[in-house]
């Protein structure tokens, strides 16, 4: 997969500030805050309160690296207090799931947790933003993101691109990837498939050969380069013409044709009755001598 761009871009400011985001979540989503507001406190809660943001973009964790975590925060605890909102009896995470699923492998049953009051855009910016800095997102996943902020914010992906600092066509192309059947996104996100194959098998007229293919180049272990000449080559043979079917009348009848004038005939017979017939000829005395079977005299 291609290398991600780093940074937010300076149109990020615009994006919260259009959903009344304060510059205190701008700063939270450039790096996750270790310290506690004047107005807030960090409290020990319950694991078992605490529920995943609903617009968290990212749905596979590495689990090594879990693991990793889980006894440095067995040694260690956790060093950095997560972020979290009020929902009801329970807590979502604005930041710090991993710290959250490390914790849970640890066996802990608490953890250090700050409660803020953000709202949905909040939460939706702040966890796209935050891991697409830290390019934890695979294509997919980035691709749904970006979806599912043009759709929270009523976006396009002009002014998505635009405010996360990104190429209009990075978001195309990415949002392009969730065109694919579900089986194939599955082999981008499990890293079979690289977002240069994902979007030259895209390139593909016939929706039906898209698994076929996909299926191929993981076979074949197919380069991106091998893709797109084979779906360039698939596309041609799409958009040949099926052959036509000639009756049997009309093969005998120009067959026999062929025999009276003593040279190429072609009978093209129409659907509904109509139709036409070319005669070959190779010169004006060819010409001449057709006329004269066909008793035709030109002055």
């Amino acid at each position: 997969m291609a290398t991600k761009k780093g940074g937010l871009g300076k149109g990020l400011g615009g994006l919260f500030n259009a959903n009344n985001v304060t510059e205190e979540a701008l700063e939270h989503t450039k790096s996750v805050t270790k310290k506690a507001r004047d107005t807030e406190q960090v409290e020990k809660l319950l694991l078992d309160q605490i529920v995943a943001n609903p617009f968290q973009p990212r749905h596979h964790f590495d689990e090594e690296k879990l693991n990793e975590l889980a006894k440095s925060i067995q040694s260690s605890g956790v060093l950095t207090p997560i972020i979290v909102r009020r929902a009801g009896q329970q807590y979502q995470i604005i930041a710090g799931e991993r710290r959250v699923r490390a914790s849970k492998l640890a066996g802990l049953t608490t953890i250090s947790a700050i409660v803020r009051t953000v709202d949905d855009d909040t939460m939706a910016a702040v966890a796209l933003i935050e891991n697409l800095q830290r390019d934890d997102l695979d294509a997919i996943e980035e691709a749904q993101a970006y979806q599912a902020l043009m759709t929270q914010l009523q976006l396009t992906q002009a002014q998505l691109a635009e405010k996360v600092g990104k190429e209009r066509t990075t978001v195309a192309n990415a949002v392009r990837l969730l065109k694919l059947p579900t089986a194939v996104q599955d082999l981008v996100q499990a890293g079979e498939l690289t977002m240069g194959h994902a979007r030259a098998i895209l390139g593909l007229k016939s929706a039906r050969q898209i698994e076929k293919v996909a299926a191929l180049v993981v076979t074949r272990q197919l380069s991106v380069r091998q893709v797109e000449a084979l779906v360039k080559q698939m596309n041609a043979g799409e958009t040949e013409k099926p052959q036509k079917v000639v009756s049997p009348y009309v093969t005998a009848i120009a067959s026999q044709l062929e025999e009276k004038f003593g040279t190429k005939v072609k009978v093209n017979a129409g659907a509904k009755g109509q139709g036409k017939i070319e005669i070959n000829y190779v010169s004006n005395d060819d010409l001449s001598r057709i006329l004269d079977l066909l008793e035709i005299e030109v002055e």
